[in-house]
């Protein structure tokens, strides 16, 4: 071996310990950075002739488990839905409250049916006959407050859904163009190892919101579909697009065309019911508390609504009382109509004739709602009967969720009871979700990420390496001076 080839392999060594020191240096950096995957030089033996020509250095490449990466993605996209249906779940149920809770619709319910027997006990008492009617009057609100509760939760999903789409758009256009310059580093023989790590990032954003499957292709290219199929990156992005509504009330539904569906590539597709091509992630789960979740919180708060009214409707139980009046509880003054259900808890009123705010007078509470004047004072009958009327176990009405008969009191904590379980077992499967997603994490992290104690032990074989290659110029810096000397 010649001085100027000995020289010459020494210089690439050195150059390639450089470079493996540098790329040592940036893994233990990024150590603890989420998403990071190990980096590594690839070199070869360079020759020439057969002859050995020093080392070749080639890309750094990142470290990559397509599976679990792909199990992880799952597993986030599984997180994304069940935390943003938890939070819902939570919102809706809080809207209904439970017994313990001051001024819960159970409290309410409760509160009513105290102030009525304090009315029976003593009839003749204005006070009485005024706590009645404010009570409720609470009662009324408490169900306006929750039913606007219910739709405010179906309006944050409209929000959200037109939030999530737009990301989803930009991500997948930043993907697009991620994937044209990995295509142009792959040809030119450039290293794509950061470009992956940022297509990497993005595409986990991306399944934040909606399931995805990777496929490779030519030149470092990734495709991108749901798993149901659907196209999502596959030469071009598909587009999302959705049209949200500036106000949602309970009547308006996708069926009926009051809310919008989601398009993709210009064609509606289904979601939110848990087989549309997208569902599996957040985005699937809001359509899921705007089309499913809330309205049946809306559905049960109208069926306490009609159990309510038609409780008070009967001219068994308020003798002045026509067959068609309305009776204590109306619907925005009007009796009950079963053919417009939807929405009756945020129309809920008490009748203005017991109301002085609206000119009726409290003693009808204790006369009759239709009672021209006043009868004796210490007159009982009405007031019981509005008790017997709440304690009585009727059928529930079929949008309750709830069997058999019951009382008024019965039927609200029992629907309250409903709620508090579906949040419960939401807040379960959210935490289900975290947990799965922290192991699938760490066998991403354990096979694709940095170990400092792997790191630590290359760097001393570079160390080593370059102390090699430093030997060696050394040695022919030695001979070159000898010559000089001769």
């Amino acid at each position: 071996m010649s001085i100027g080839v000995a020289l010459s392999n020494a210089l690439s060594g050195l150059t390639a310990s450089s470079k493996r020191a540098e790329v040592i240096s940036d893994n233990v950096a990024n150590a603890l950075t989420p998403g990071y995957a190990r980096r590594s030089l690839q070199v070869s033996a360079a020759s020439r002739a057969g002859d050995g020509r020093g080392v070749q250095m080639h890309e750094v490449t990142r470290a990559t488990d397509p599976r679990a990466t792909f199990e992880r993605r799952s597993a986030q996209s599984d997180l994304g839905r069940d935390q943003t249906l938890a939070r819902a779940q939570s919102v809706l149920s809080e809207a209904i409250g439970t017994a313990d809770q001051v001024g819960s619709l159970s409290s309410r319910a409760v509160a009513l049916e105290d102030a009525i027997a304090r009315l029976a006990e003593t009839p003749e008492a204005p006070s009485l006959q005024q706590g009645a009617v404010s009570t409720a009057k609470d009662l009324a609100q408490a169900l306006n407050v929750a039913s606007s509760d219910v739709q405010s939760t179906r309006m944050d999903a409209e929000t959200a859904i037109t939030r999530m789409v737009e990301q989803i758009n930009d991500s997948l256009a930043r993907i697009d163009a991620l994937n044209e310059d990995i295509a142009t580093a792959t040809i030119g023989g450039d290293s794509t190892a950061a470009l992956d790590g940022a297509r990497g990032e993005e595409i986990d954003r991306l399944a934040e919101l909606i399931p995805v499957r990777t496929a490779r292709r030519d030149n470092g290219v990734v495709a991108i579909y749901a798993p149901g199929g659907a196209a999502l990156l596959e030469g071009r992005p598909a587009l999302l697009e959705f049209d949200a509504k500036s106000l949602i009330t309970a009547d308006m539904t996708l069926a009926s065309g009051g809310l919008n569906a989601l398009i993709l590539d210009g064609e509606p597709i289904a979601a939110g019911t848990g087989a549309g091509p997208l569902d599996g992630a957040a985005l699937g789960a809001q359509f899921a508390i705007r089309d499913v979740e809330a309205p049946e919180a809306q559905a049960q708060l109208d069926a306490i609504a009609e159990d309510l009214i038609l409780r008070f409707e009967d001219p068994a139980v308020d003798p002045t009382l026509a067959a068609g009046d309305p009776g204590l509880f109306t619907d925005e003054g009007g009796a009950f109509d079963p053919l417009d259900v939807v929405g009756l808890a945020a129309r809920l009123e008490v009748n203005a004739a017991v109301d002085p705010d609206r000119g009726g007078a409290a003693w009808r509470m204790r006369d009759g709602l239709n009672a021209a004047a006043e009868g004796p004072a210490g007159l009982d009958t009405l007031p019981r009967a509005h008790l017997d009327a709440l304690r009585e176990a009727l059928p529930t009405p079929a949008t309750s969720g709830v069997s058999g008969a019951r009382s008024f009191s019965d039927l609200v904590d029992s629907v309250a009871s409903l709620r508090a379980r579906a949040a419960a077992d939401a807040e379960a499967a959210a935490a289900f979700a975290d947990g799965r997603y922290a192991v699938k994490a760490e066998a991403e992290a354990a096979s694709t990420g940095v170990d400092g104690d792997r790191e630590m032990s290359d760097l001393l074989l570079v160390e080593q390496a370059y102390a090699a290659n430093a030997r060696v110029l050394q040695v022919v810096d030695g001979l070159l001076r000898r010559l000089l000397d001769i």
